[in-house]
């Protein structure tokens, strides 16, 4: 879909550098502010360090406004763990509108203090928080998850097929081993 009109709606401390809304910002002057806590630990940088988090109303919803969506960023960051409310050495992290129905929320994986966030089981803690915004917001409700799909292959696993001059990691291979066992 065409982007249109992107800018920040919220961010770590409400005052990040918008380049899409002033003309004298740049997207280099936002990236250099939030890489700082990164930058600040040299090689002790962890590798994966950008958290991102597409956060999509239903089409049949209302657009929400600018500062709705600043709410449900605020709101997802907090309970996600990579910027509690109130912790001024949370993670930084700007949450992007470029269309009305939804927002891009990036953060770095390091805190202001040099630390990395507690995330533990961040994607159900994100989808949970959704579902009272859907709520609060009264926004088309989704069914959440059981967990019983079938789980996609992490990094390592993916890096380690690789190595092994596979095309699938031994999860998926393993999987379709014993469906056609069942179906045979």
């Amino acid at each position: 879909n065409e982007h249109t009109d992107p800018h920040l709606v919220a961010s770590w401390n409400d005052f990040a550098p918008d380049p899409g809304r002033h003309p004298s910002r740049t997207t280099a002057q936002l990236a250099r502010q939030l890489d700082h806590p990164v930058k600040a630990l040299g090689e002790r940088a962890p590798r994966d360090k950008v958290w991102h988090c597409p956060v999509r109303a239903d089409p049949g919803d209302r657009h929400l406004t600018d500062a709705e969506w600043a709410d449900i960023a605020h709101r997802i960051v907090h309970a996600t763990g990579i910027a509690p409310a109130g912790d001024a050495e949370a993670c930084r992290w700007v949450a992007v509108r470029h269309a009305p129905d939804h927002i891009h929320i990036a953060a770095t994986l390091v805190r202001e203090d040099g630390r990395r966030p507690v995330r533990d089981f961040d994607r159900k803690k994100a989808q949970a928080e959704a579902r009272r915004i859907e709520t609060d917001y009264r926004l088309r409700r989704l069914t959440p998850g059981d967990g019983s799909a079938a789980q996609r292959p992490t990094r390592a696993e993916q890096e380690k097929a690789h190595r092994s001059g596979h095309t699938r990691t031994a999860r998926e291979r393993l999987r379709t081993t014993v469906r056609t066992m069942i179906a045979a």
